[in-house]
C-alpha cells in the first residue's frame, strides 16, 4: 500500500507539472496576444497606405485633366497663331490690291473712285 509520503510526493509531481503547463498556456496566450497586436498594427498601416495612394491617385487625376486642358489650349492657340498670321499675311494683300487698284483707277480717269 502507498504511503503518506509517496502520495505526496506524487502529488507535488502533478502539482509542479500542472504549474509548468499553466505557465506554457500563459506564455501562448501572451504570444498569441502579441501576434494580434502586430497583425492589428499591419492592417492599420495598409489602411492608410490605402488612404494615401487613395489620394495620390486624386491628385494625379485632376492633374492629368489640367495638363489635357493645357494641352488643348496649347494646340488651339498655335492653331490660331497660324491662322492668324494667315489671315493677317491675306489682309495685308488685299488692302494692298485694293490700294492699287484705287490708284490705278484714279491714274486712268483723273478722279478717285465713287
Amino acid at each position: 500500500m502507498p504511503t503518506h509520503s509517496n502520495i505526496e510526493r506524487s502529488l507535488g509531481v502533478v502539482i509542479g507539472k500542472l504549474d509548468g503547463i499553466e505557465d506554457r498556456l500563459d506564455r501562448q496566450d501572451e504570444s498569441r496576444a502579441a501576434l494580434h497586436r502586430r497583425v492589428d498594427e499591419l492592417v492599420q498601416r495598409q489602411t492608410h497606405q490605402e488612404a494615401d495612394i487613395l489620394s495620390i491617385k486624386n491628385k494625379v487625376d485632376a492633374h492629368e485633366k489640367v495638363t489635357a486642358e493645357v494641352t488643348t489650349l496649347r494646340t488651339k492657340a498655335e492653331g490660331a497663331g497660324t491662322v492668324g498670321r494667315w489671315l493677317i499675311r491675306i489682309g495685308i494683300g488685299i488692302v494692298t490690291f485694293a490700294g492699287w487698284l484705287v490708284g490705278v483707277y484714279t491714274w486712268m480717269t483723273g478722279r478717285p473712285p465713287p
